[in-house]
């Protein structure tokens, strides 16, 4: 990508991580946990109301670094699950997801029938992947809970930036 995608530019002087954090900020959601790797420069955000928490262990991949954030995320919550590569967020989808959740399930928004991002699970599927006396496959773990979709009318939902194509097609965007 020519940089870490956490620090790629959104938009002048907005890097996708800064995006995020703000669009979180404006919802309402506290806390805030951001899952880094050591190599990572928390100095170049902007935003500074996220907690970062250190993943020593990239190599056990990205349940491992759900787990650390859901760790630190008070009891009795729901939780965001949101991929600094999927940079779309914004108040309205937030709103719409934390309406739809219950606390024995998750919800997925889906554009044209494909689901997006972020995920939100209630607060029993946290406390199950909290207390997992081995961190679970995140996707497999979903399984064992009801799932709502809900439609949402922006295909942004859709992005996933994982190579310089991705995102040449995404600046053309917005």
């Amino acid at each position: 990508m020519g940089s870490d995608k956490p620090l790629l530019a959104y938009s002048p002087g907005l890097n996708f991580t800064d995006h995020l954090i703000n669009a979180y900020l404006e919802f309402g959601a506290d806390p805030i946990m951001l899952v880094v790797n050591r190599q990572f420069d928390a100095s170049r955000l902007i935003a500074r109301s996220a907690v970062c928490v250190v993943n020593e262990h990239v190599d056990r991949g990205r349940s491992w670094s759900i787990r650390l954030g859901i760790g630190m995320i008070p009891a009795g919550n729901a939780c965001f699950i949101h991929n600094v590569d999927n940079p779309y967020a914004e108040r309205t989808l937030l709103e719409a997801l934390m309406h739809a959740v219950s606390p024995g399930g998750y919800v997925v928004p889906v554009y044209d029938g494909k689901g997006g991002h972020p995920v939100l699970l209630g607060s029993r599927v946290v406390e199950y992947l909290r207390n997992a006396s081995v961190p679970a496959d995140f996707r497999k773990s979903l399984e064992m809970f009801q799932r709502n979709e809900i439609p949402f009318p922006d295909e942004r939902i859709l992005l996933n930036i994982n190579t310089p194509s991705d995102y040449e097609n995404f600046r053309k965007m917005i």
